[in-house]
């Protein structure tokens, strides 16, 4: 199947005043953040799904693992609202994914009404944790070796979209390497990733024009001397942003994605242009 990426025109953000841009950064800074609270969130979405899934037979003898991915976990959210994102693996290269998603459905129907949404399952109870506030990728692993005939592998996970469409990401790669740059800039990196967030809504860009995923991949690639060499954390979101705009098209074009296993650009649909990229630092450094 050809993957057709369409990506919205991000001209069109209403115009913010650079006070703007310090009242996001003020906010920042000021926040009291919550960890704690996301560790705990997350740790009971999980255990409420291992419950469920435990609750049928269905899934007797599947060796599958349950672990977050996003912003909760990742210490990058910027707001209550946002969502607890569980991955839900089977820890088996060669099994079928489209039947592993069946049997999760028809296991946690057991217990809740459930649908799939673009990528991930849903659970359609109001009122309950799972309901409101996770979502849930059903994925198989997946195996990346170096060479052929290797014993050593990168772990990552399988899935498919809406449309069809395989898709390989490595969830525990992002994570580590964002807690890797986040130590070795004094913690200016993920304070960069919440502030551009901040700054994405006041410049009127949606989601879907400038995904989380996307900024957050965009910042990392930044290197660590630009973020150590700034005086102060609004300083570091604004030589970050300095960067990547005056990074060379060609250098910009061949970014990698957070995980280090992914390239960022391409016509995949977890790839973006770097053009439609270029113009959304654009939008956002002139907020």
């Amino acid at each position: 199947m050809t993957a057709v990426v369409v990506r919205a025109p991000v001209g069109c953000g209403r115009p913010a005043g650079r006070w703007r841009t310090n009242r996001a950064i003020a906010d920042e800074l000021a926040a009291v953040r919550g960890a704690q609270d996301d560790a705990f969130l997350v740790e009971q979405a999980k255990a409420q799904l291992r419950a469920a899934l435990g609750r049928s037979p269905l899934l007797d003898g599947c060796d599958y693992e349950v672990f977050g991915q996003g912003s909760r976990v990742n210490d990058t959210s910027v707001g209550a609202a946002s969502d607890i994102d569980l991955v839900l693996m089977l820890k088996n290269p060669d099994a079928s994914w489209a039947g592993f998603r069946d049997h999760v459905l028809a296991t946690l129907g057991e217990s809740f009404p459930v649908h799939m949404g673009r990528r991930c399952l849903n659970v359609d109870e109001p009122g309950t944790l799972l309901g409101e506030m996770v979502d849930v990728l059903v994925a198989t692993e997946h195996r990346r070796y170096p060479v052929r005939g290797a014993g050593a592998y990168q772990q990552g996970v399988f899935f498919r979209d809406h449309d069809g469409r395989p898709i390989v990401n490595f969830p525990k790669q992002h994570r580590r390497n964002g807690d890797a740059k986040d130590v070795r800039t004094g913690g200016r990196f993920k304070a960069a990733v919440r502030t551009i967030k901040r700054v994405r809504a006041l410049a009127g860009l949606d989601h879907a024009a400038a995904p989380s995923y996307l900024l957050e991949c965009l910042l990392y690639a930044v290197p660590d001397h630009v973020y150590r060499a700034a005086a102060s954390f609004p300083d570091a979101y604004r030589g970050a942003l300095g960067w990547l705009r005056r990074c060379d098209r060609e250098t910009f074009a061949e970014l990698r994605c957070q995980n280090g296993m992914n390239r960022l650009f391409g016509a995949g649909p977890d790839q973006w242009d770097p053009a439609g990229a270029g113009r959304i630092i654009d939008v956002l450094h002139e907020s």
